[in-house]
């Protein structure tokens, strides 16, 4: 579900940054919490030129955790019109688009033994905040956007991300969590923990540091306990060059040994 009514900048040729949040709203019996969104990425090749711009972000992704989709990257760039003359939109590639969502599904989910239609999932930050590749592009972009007479775009970057996490938006998320009727929560990365779970335990802030990763502990919020399963982000697991390293091996070890264990009810 995108939400219209509030925007937090404007993308590359002109579509608005809004929140994207849980479609489905009827009760699930876990509830997932990660930290920011995604969005949809093409490439611009300029008229008459070789030049070529990769990974430009141009709309919100179309629902939380989007697991990609080139019909759908298509539709999104038919819906963008171009001066004349400026160059012409293609879809990124299959990695760019949909691959967290497609590793939650995969890393996360499957080996708890679910699917997407029993999960709630939230972010920290209801929209996208940039990262440093996303903002090389959109340089490259903003440079030629008089030029050729198109929208400069203005995203929040990732510096930035912490100004969102207020106590409204705390209090949303908990609002969210009791809407779902969840009993489990996954928490993904650290930022969940530390900029969220810690106000209720200060102790949840660190243990993605422990030895025992990826078990579930207990979180109470407002006198309801929960069951939490805190893990590693998907970001933090494309980081890795290979599993041979503390965060692949413990994460693809939780896959094999450990997630088959939890019970969940």
């Amino acid at each position: 579900m995108t939400n219209t009514t509030s925007n937090y900048g404007t993308f590359p040729f002109g579509k608005k940054v809004l929140t994207v949040s849980q479609t489905d709203r009827t009760p699930k019996p876990v509830f997932v919490l990660g930290v920011y969104s995604s969005a949809v990425f093409a490439q611009f090749k300029q008229y008459n030129t070789d030049s070529v711009i990769r990974n430009i972000p141009i709309d919100n992704e179309p629902e939380i955790y989007w697991s990609g989709g080139q019909e759908t990257v298509k539709k999104i760039i038919a819906d963008i019109k171009l001066p004349k003359l400026t160059g012409k939109l293609l879809p990124e590639t299959r990695v760019s688009n949909g691959l967290l969502g497609r590793m939650l599904d995969k890393y996360y989910l499957h080996p708890l033994k679910l699917q997407r239609d029993q999960v709630w999932i939230c972010n920290l930050i209801p929209h996208l905040v940039t990262n440093k590749n996303n903002r090389k592009s959109i340089k490259r972009y903003n440079d030629l956007s008089s030029k050729l007479n198109l929208v400069k775009a203005s995203i929040p970057t990732k510096k930035q991300r912490w100004d969102f996490i207020t106590k409204k938006r705390l209090r949303e998320i908990i609002e969210e969590i009791f809407q779902s009727r969840a009993e489990v929560i996954i928490s993904l990365g650290q930022q969940p923990l530390k900029w969220f779970f810690k106000e209720f335990d200060n102790d949840l802030g660190n243990l993605l540091s422990v030895q025992d990763y990826g078990l579930a502990t207990e979180v109470k919020i407002e006198s309801v306990n929960f069951k939490l399963i805190p893990l590693f982000h998907p970001r933090q697991l494309l980081k890795e060059k290979n599993i041979d390293t503390r965060v692949g091996l413990l994460h693809y070890d939780w896959i094999k040994n450990k997630a088959k264990k939890i019970k969940l009810v």
